[in-house]
């Protein structure tokens, strides 16, 4: 079975290129730029450009499909983003005749990928997790603001919404007070057509939780501690390190296992917790309820999720074998360009979030460059370094057109 590898751009796809790849699987690498850095590895048999499905969905569905009737035998495809999975997976009917897509009913992947309907399912299971406000007008807002501690954090329900079949991504934001709560909802709402959630602000250490499923039960697991971000006030995670095997890491699995066995999970999902510094309870954030950021630490700690997936997906996954698999315990990867982001963040930009979130300058560049024995790198890689040229060349190619296509003041 060959595969199509969808966000080729991202690290966890070029993770489960060179997994896939190593073990002779044709690997057909996929993203909506040339540049991509997945598209340039070695392991990598084949390139393909598809519309972005942010700015028009439904044409990189049938690009997909296209490219699906092409190669023949149903190709596997994998998703690492949002954008990708949720127009493939509203379209299974359309696409299955043509791919072999693994994922769970509509019902499921509509609770997992809102946020409001996660932590409504967190509260019927008993599960703690952010202390969080819906929202559903204006009017709503000015109460929840009448008793709401600053700052706050306002999030989009989804972190792709689609309207009018265009893509709006959206992070979480940091509001200080009243009328900075009711510009950000209202300017969210107008922007998605969806109201957005208001979660009340904690600080304390970030963990995830990763696992492969099959009807709800869990064949593959790892988890990890979140040690920096893409920018200090939230992000993808640069550096990272699995917990395996300890008390945080059996909490997770117990309450995230809750979680995917109510969904009948099918295929892979991450799950993330924050642990709150004052009383020390590991409370639930989101589901990302497809391939997750920080992949390629699973596959170095020994829990091999791309080619565990592709087993399954050729019905060929023993499962009593695959829970004998031992995650490795720390184990810290690195995603290096990323990780400068973050320190760039830290030297020279002003945010009101600085005393709260923000490391001290020199305790930043101190950690930037101490060497961690072991430590692994998402990117990279002496073996097949060209992707790590790419990901430089592509990040400067998306700046230039993000200026190119910024409104110039007149």
């Amino acid at each position: 079975m060959e595969v199509i590898i969808l966000d080729g751009h991202l690290k966890s796809a070029l993770a489960a290129t060179r997994s896939l790849g190593k073990k002779g699987v044709r690997v057909i690498c996929a993203s909506e730029r040339t540049s991509a850095m997945s598209l340039h590895s070695n392991y990598c048999a084949q390139r393909f450009v598809y519309p972005s499905p942010s700015k028009d969905k439904d044409a990189f569905v049938d690009a997909i499909i296209e490219l699906a009737k092409n190669i023949g035998e149903k190709p596997l495809v994998y998703s690492f983003s949002d954008e990708t999975f949720l127009p493939l997976a509203r379209q299974r009917e359309k696409i299955n005749e043509y791919v072999t897509f693994i994922a769970s009913q509509d019902e499921s992947i509509d609770i997992a990928f809102d946020k409001i309907k996660t932590l409504s399912l967190a509260k019927k299971l008993n599960i703690p997790y952010v202390e969080s406000y819906m929202v559903g007008s204006i009017a709503d807002v000015e109460n929840v603001a009448k008793g709401l501690s600053y700052p706050a954090v306002v999030k989009q329900v989804s972190s792709c919404i689609w309207k009018d079949n265009d893509g709006v991504k959206g992070t979480a934001e940091y509001v200080f007070d009243k009328d900075e709560l009711l510009k950000k909802v209202t300017a969210i709402h107008t922007n998605t057509g969806k109201w957005p959630l208001v979660q009340k602000f904690i600080q304390g250490g970030e963990f995830g939780v990763e696992m492969l499923c099959k009807d709800g039960e869990i064949v593959a697991v790892s988890s990890h501690k979140r040690i920096r971000s893409l920018n200090p006030s939230g992000g993808a995670a640069v550096v990272k390190e699995t917990i395996c095997g300890t008390d945080i890491a059996k909490t997770m699995e117990r309450e995230a296992a809750k979680l995917l066995k109510e969904l009948r999970w099918e295929g892979p999902a991450m799950i993330e917790f924050k642990q709150d510094e004052r009383d020390g309870v590991l409370k639930l954030m989101e589901i990302n309820g497809r391939f997750w950021g920080s992949l390629p630490l699973a596959i170095f700690a020994g829990v091999d999720f791309p080619y565990l997936y592709y087993k399954l997906a050729r019905g060929d996954l023993n499962i009593d074998e695959t829970k004998k698999i031992v995650c490795k315990t720390n184990v810290r990867s690195r995603h290096l360009l990323g990780d400068l982001h973050n320190l760039l963040i830290v030297l020279f930009k002003e945010s009101p979030v600085r005393n709260i979130l923000y490391p001290k300058r020199v305790e930043a560049v101190k950690e930037f460059f101490t060497p961690h024995t072991g430590q692994r790198y998402d990117v990279l890689n002496q073996d097949d370094v060209t992707p790590f040229f790419m990901e430089i060349i592509d990040g400067i190619k998306k700046k230039y057109n993000s200026f190119q296509n910024k409104p110039q003041k007149k």
